[in-house]
């Protein structure tokens, strides 16, 4: 992993308390040994957040007078300003399956989890429940072959999808109270998956901001 990096701005991120999407920016930054000036909110009260960035949600960061939202656009400024070690590889062929993984992950693999916290009817929770364990038994193929999820290193990928992922082998915290974690812990954790709870085991290791 990197150690400490200098940069010409401080990078001030607005987050709150047990935020996966957070969560991403601070394995990310971590990952590449750039410290973070983090700023707390209350999470019934983002005024703050919202005069900054025009929305409620968090994480944002503050790139000296640049202002980025979303978790991913964030990493991808920071991708930027602190190329090495990269998060997205640098082979083209590669950093379109990353790119790709990312796409699914947030548009495709986050719908049934959210469709599940918004209370859908009883035959739908069954159909969603059955969708993701089947994407985590696929997880647990993939990853009983290989390190991470593309390789043999750590990369966006495995940043973009660890957050969430890591309730199949950890319960969320006791201070925690925000349903979404509590489904995803509840789903996830179903069956016996070692390969899966090794992974998740390499990412908690890993440096955070």
């Amino acid at each position: 992993m990197a150690g400490a990096v200098t940069l010409a701005c401080v990078i001030r991120v607005h987050r709150i308390p047990f935020s996966t999407n957070v969560e991403r920016v601070a394995l990310g930054c971590g990952i590449k040994g750039v410290e973070v000036e983090w700023v707390d909110h209350d999470p019934d009260d983002r005024a703050a957040v919202l005069a900054l960035s025009g929305g409620p949600l968090v994480p944002v960061a503050e790139f000296g007078a640049e202002v980025v939202g979303d978790s991913m656009r964030i990493l991808e400024r920071l991708e930027a300003l602190v190329p090495d070690p990269p998060l997205w590889p640098p082979e083209p062929a590669e950093r379109a399956a990353a790119e790709t993984f990312v796409d699914w992950f947030n548009e495709v693999w986050k719908g049934p989890p959210n469709a599940l916290d918004a209370d859908v009817p009883p035959a739908d929770a069954v159909a969603l429940s059955a969708r993701m364990q089947a994407w985590t038994e696929r997880f647990e193929r993939r990853l009983a072959a290989q390190p991470f999820l593309l390789g043999g290193r750590v990369t966006i990928a495995d940043v973009c999808a660890y957050p969430f992922l890591r309730y199949a082998a950890r319960a969320p915290d006791p201070d925690d109270d925000e349903r979404f974690h509590a489904i995803l812990h509840a789903e996830l954790s179903r069956g016996t998956h070692p390969a899966l709870d090794r992974w998740i085991g390499r990412l908690a290791a890993l440096p955070r901001a």
